[in-house]
């Protein structure tokens, strides 16, 4: 090959490399762009925790975010909708159950995920799943984790768990499906969910969904879990 085809194909796998190069740069800006943008703009903005009377809880790791809920109320006994049988480690009646919405791959391989999962879940809509854990006592602030309460109705917690009943897939029997032997722990399970997990429709949103659901202040969009905290 000459000297100067040679230099041709290089400047021509340059230019393809940087062309590429500015267009993550852009994706990437135009994503966080809308991230911020629907993090800042606040709705529920008459929520009053003062008028409500059944105390919930957004959960988050730093990344993910989970709702957490008594477990007994005169509305709902959860353990009736996902009996703690199928948990390995309960022996004793919880009081609280956390719940979550997220990549079926990012729940399943963590924490080795694989890069394949990461593509994927970034770019084409994915299966979900539905984390589940109970807890004996309610939840609180921790090394890696940060707590915060939220007040809410009666009408409003009815509708929170209409919706998120709504997220699981059913069995004919009409209790959710469960995906056997995955949980983190033995306090904790997964089911099958609901909807596609992609760029816009993260874990985040749908708890999101579900504080909007239960009249609580939150974000008009929340891409991270920074878009919920900053709000309550």
């Amino acid at each position: 090959m000459k000297y100067s085809t040679r230099i041709k194909y290089i400047t021509k796998g340059a230019l393809i490399l940087l062309y590429s190069l500015e267009i993550l740069i852009l994706f990437l800006c135009t994503y966080l762009t809308i991230a911020l943008i629907g993090a800042s703009f606040p709705i529920n903005t008459d929520y009053n925790p003062e008028n409500g009377e059944i105390d919930i809880f957004v959960i988050s790791n730093g990344t993910h975010t989970d709702v957490s809920l008594p477990v007994e109320t005169t509305l709902i006994n959860w353990t009736e909708f996902i009996d703690t049988k199928t948990f390995r480690g309960i022996r004793q009646s919880p009081e609280f159950i956390s719940i979550g919405w997220g990549d079926k791959g990012f729940f399943l391989e963590s924490p080795k995920i694989k890069p394949l999962t990461v593509l994927n879940a970034a770019f084409l809509p994915s299966s979900t799943a539905m984390h589940v854990t109970y807890f004996k006592e309610q939840p609180v602030d921790g090394q890696v984790i940060k707590v915060k309460k939220c007040r809410i109705t009666k009408e409003k917690y009815k509708e929170l768990i209409g919706f998120i009943k709504q997220s699981f897939v059913i069995n004919p029997d009409m209790t959710p499906q469960l995906i056997p032997n995955v949980g983190y722990k033995s306090t904790d399970n997964f089911y099958e969910a609901q909807g596609s997990y992609y760029l816009l429709e993260t874990c985040n949103t749908w708890t999101n969904k579900a504080l909007a659901i239960a009249g609580v202040r939150t974000s008009a969009l929340a891409l991270f879990e920074h878009g919920i905290l900053r709000h309550l």
